[in-house]
């Protein structure tokens, strides 16, 4: 069943989609990928920027959300903060990267997430995400 590209699960569209493929999801997990075109808008000096890298994470929380409630409309949703977000490496263009997001509690229409970004095995990036989900 896996991988599953994400464009109907998540409201963003080209230029600014951060994510290509869903490689699991349940209720506490999400995995996507997304290969790093080298004319990204988000790639500077063929580097994918540390903005890039959140935008993923934010884009992975998207895609559970959108896979989780298939039968409803896409709902849109909001980074309301980003704690201790460090990264190891700025993947550069042409790889792939896989993000890993782990949902740590959830209220109302606030979750908090735990992400892991990878490259080839490689650590490139973790935070604590806050994403607020807004209402159809």
């Amino acid at each position: 069943m896996f991988p599953i590209p994400v464009a109907p699960f998540i409201p963003q569209r080209p230029p600014f989609v951060l994510v290509d493929n869903l490689l699991s999801c349940d209720e506490e997990t999400v995995a996507t990928d997304f290969y790093i075109a080298p004319d990204h808008i988000l790639v500077e000096d063929g580097l994918f920027t540390a903005a890039g890298l959140i935008e993923n994470i934010a884009q992975t929380c998207a895609t559970r959300i959108g896979w989780l409630n298939q039968t409803q409309p896409v709902r849109i949703g909001v980074i309301g903060a980003v704690n201790n977000f460090e990264y190891d490496m700025l993947p550069s263009a042409g790889k792939t990267i896989q993000t890993t997001v782990t949902v740590e509690s959830s209220v109302f229409e606030a979750i908090i997430v735990n992400a892991e970004i990878t490259c080839e095995g490689q650590p490139v990036a973790h935070c604590k995400m806050k994403v607020f989900v807004m209402e159809n």
